[in-house]
């Protein structure tokens, strides 16, 4: 098996984990929503969770992708256009989860307008995770 193979299954990976981590924290913030009273405290100790597994798929796309660039592409200069729209996407979801870590806390205590901001950021974050996910195809199929 060649680095490249081993660096894009480990890339898969990462994509997988990332969107686990965000998909999971949509729908547990639903069931969140809705629960009783005495199961919150027990449902809110799986967001933080997830949120680690995402955190670890976004590190591991930005490491494997980086290097992949260079090892395989010889960087930036040879790619097309959609690639650096992929690029945006991954940037802005990168600041997006620094937002939702600076804001996570205080929401995991019972602050509501933290919550309110986590949900809007945890939407924002899974459009930019998609969107990448997109210009990735175009860019390399």
């Amino acid at each position: 098996m060649e680095l490249t193979q081993i660096l894009l299954i480990l890339h898969f990976l990462g994509l997988a984990m990332g969107l686990s981590g965000g998909l999971s924290g949509l729908v547990v913030a639903g069931i969140m929503a809705a629960a009783a009273p005495q199961e919150s405290p027990i449902l809110a100790r799986f967001p933080a969770k997830m949120m680690r597994v995402g955190d670890i798929g976004l590190v591991l796309l930005w490491v494997t992708g980086l290097t992949m660039l260079f090892t395989k592409w010889n960087g930036f200069s040879g790619l097309p256009w959609q690639f650096h729209a992929k690029l945006t996407a991954v940037v802005l979801l990168t600041l997006t989860v620094g937002f939702i870590h600076s804001r996570a806390k205080k929401a995991f205590s019972g602050d509501a307008a933290a919550a309110a901001q986590l949900a809007v950021a945890g939407k924002f974050a899974l459009l930019m995770a998609l969107t990448a996910v997109v210009f990735a195809v175009m860019t390399f199929n």
